[in-house]
């Protein structure tokens, strides 16, 4: 009976449709648009955030929005406000900035 309940989780396993090797995350897709040129790299976004908040950088995103990309930057100011500092992924454009108030 062992044998058979194994041979059946073994024919099942192999015969499971197998899972993409690559699966088209969005992490994935936001690297082949820098990559691509499609977005600026976060190095040039980084350089127009910290000309509009000075402090340190604690996070940043790129997503996938309204048919384009957004970095999405959270900044510790030196004023000890946070910020998050909204940046067209391809004109490298500040888009909006929020907090500190």
């Amino acid at each position: 009976m062992r044998r058979s309940l194994i041979a059946a989780l073994l024919a099942a396993f192999l015969l499971a449709p197998a899972a993409p090797l690559h699966a088209d995350s969005e992490q994935d897709r936001a690297r082949e648009a820098v990559e691509s040129g499609e977005v600026k790299p976060l190095k040039e976004i980084l350089k127009a955030v910290r000309r509009e908040v000075k402090g340190e950088v604690l996070d940043a995103q790129l997503r996938e929005q309204g048919g384009g990309w957004l970095y999405r930057i959270k900044v510790l100011g030196d004023d000890g406000q946070v910020y998050d500092v909204g940046v067209d992924g391809a004109s490298g454009r500040i888009v909006d900035v929020q907090g500190g108030g």
